[in-house]
């Protein structure tokens, strides 16, 4: 482990990469994740399975980058949590009411960390 890293920036790293590769599966196989009990909701921004595994591909890019302390991956990890907390909010705003998702909660402790050590990130 690089000892300039702190554990709470390669757990958000770790994590990002799981649920990216979960979001991948459900895209790929639907029928098998939702005979789990697990659903992807609809973003009203993008809707196309392509478009959603690419994202997730950028994801895991921006997760690389953490566990390498570099800046790119410290930016795109900023870019890609404000722009989904915002996909959130305006579904939220479609939809009139407020349900508390968990990649709101976990984008907002992630960003919060993330810029609390960003010194780290060279």
């Amino acid at each position: 482990m690089n000892e300039k890293r702190p554990i709470i920036i390669t757990v958000i790293a770790d994590l990002t990469i799981l649920a990216a590769m979960f979001a991948i599966g459900a895209t790929i196989f639907p029928g098998y994740f939702k005979s789990l009990g697990f659903e992807l909701s609809p973003l009203p921004i993008y809707s196309s399975n392509v478009m959603r595994i690419l994202l997730c591909f950028v994801n895991i890019t921006a997760a690389v980058g953490l566990l390498l302390l570099k800046k790119w991956g410290y930016r795109l990890t900023i870019i890609y949590s404000v722009f989904f907390m915002a996909v959130d909010i305006v579904w939220c705003l479609q939809r009139g009411k407020f349900p508390l998702t968990s990649g709101m909660i976990f984008s907002c402790i992630m960003l919060s960390n993330i810029i609390y050590y960003r010194e780290r990130f060279v």
